[in-house]
């Protein structure tokens, strides 16, 4: 069973033969794919933050001889992990906060910063910070406008990666950016994506007559994993990843998606911007400044690496995998 991290603890009593990995957002759909990827490594002890136990499933934990230690807290409060993070060689940081201005700059930034910074220099090796695509442009480079219009969720994230130069650790950092994340399952939890594919499906029988303009990347959180494994045991110190399959147009993926269902496509009739504007109300959706922006630039292109960058298998490399899986 995994066990609980005690404060008491002596630090040289602490696993000396394993490799000590911090991770936050363990309990998330992309953390436990990761965790999953990782325990497949010998070598390695995973120490996950959890802010809510309920939310951790727990059946990879039985079986793995206690290289799961659950470090109960959240990253508001992350200073009162210093002694345990003294001891980790390497670190992911998952985690994020959403909503909420405060707490979104205090999680997604402050602490951020903190936890990083928390770290022995002389100790760990890298930290896997996870960013997102939404914040760069076809070139990989920061949008600007993200730190205005954006939601509390891009703002902040777009703070972080101009403050980057203030980690310690800067020279051993690596940012991974995912595009759109599909996934989830019994076993894992469900992704904001992989639970709408479900509308997206319900509505095909109509969708299919319509063409719009717009491209998008995505990856399934099982291939990101492999891509956090691999950078993670590699020799790679530092770099932007920005994770997805490659480009998909819209148009594409309708007529993908009717041909897995067998729904022919006769005609397309153009579906104007101020179209999806004015429908989006009627299901309940409430435009932000950030989102009419991604509307007008709906285009979301980015040089991409994916598991067989690598040269290792990808499991979800197109829609109809996907499908396959959440059809």
């Amino acid at each position: 069973m995994a066990t609980a991290y005690n404060k008491t603890q002596r630090t040289d009593e602490l696993c000396k033969s394993l490799r000590n990995i911090f991770i936050t957002g363990a309990s998330g759909c992309i953390g436990h794919y990761v965790i999953e990827a990782l325990l497949s490594e010998p070598d390695l002890h995973l120490y996950l933050l959890i802010r809510n136990r309920g939310k951790l499933l727990l059946h990879w934990t039985d079986i793995q001889g206690g290289r799961v230690t659950l470090v109960d807290g959240d990253m508001l409060t992350i200073e009162k992990h210093e002694p345990l993070l003294k001891q980790m060689d390497m670190v992911i940081h998952l985690a994020a906060a959403w909503g909420g201005d405060d707490v979104a700059r205090a999680v997604n930034v402050t602490k951020t910063l903190e936890l990083f910074n928390l770290l022995d220099r002389d100790r760990c090796q890298k930290i896997l910070y996870f960013s997102t695509a939404s914040l760069l442009d076809r070139d990989n480079r920061p949008v600007e406008v993200a730190s205005e219009a954006g939601t509390a969720y891009i703002r902040t994230k777009f703070e972080m990666l101009m403050r980057r130069g203030q980690i310690k650790l800067r020279d051993r950092t690596i940012t991974i950016f995912p595009t759109l994340v599909f996934g989830g399952d019994e076993f894992h939890p469900y992704s904001h994506i992989s639970s709408g594919l479900t509308d997206i499906t319900r509505w095909i029988f109509l969708i299919r007559f319509f063409k719009a303009e717009g491209s998008f990347h995505f990856l399934h959180a099982f291939d990101i994993a492999q891509v956090t494994r691999h950078l993670l045991m590699s020799l790679v110190q530092t770099g932007d990843w920005v994770l997805g399959n490659p480009e998909l147009h819209v148009n594409d993926c309708i007529e993908q998606i009717s041909h897995y269902y067998d729904k022919p496509v006769y005609f397309r009739i153009p579906l104007p911007v101020r179209f999806a504007r004015k429908v989006a109300p009627y299901f309940g959706a409430r435009l932000s400044p950030w989102d009419d922006y991604c509307i007008e630039h709906r285009y979301f292109t980015h040089k991409v690496v994916n598991p067989s960058t690598f040269q290792v298998p990808t499991q979800f490399p197109d829609v109809n995998s996907i499908l396959k899986k959440y059809g």
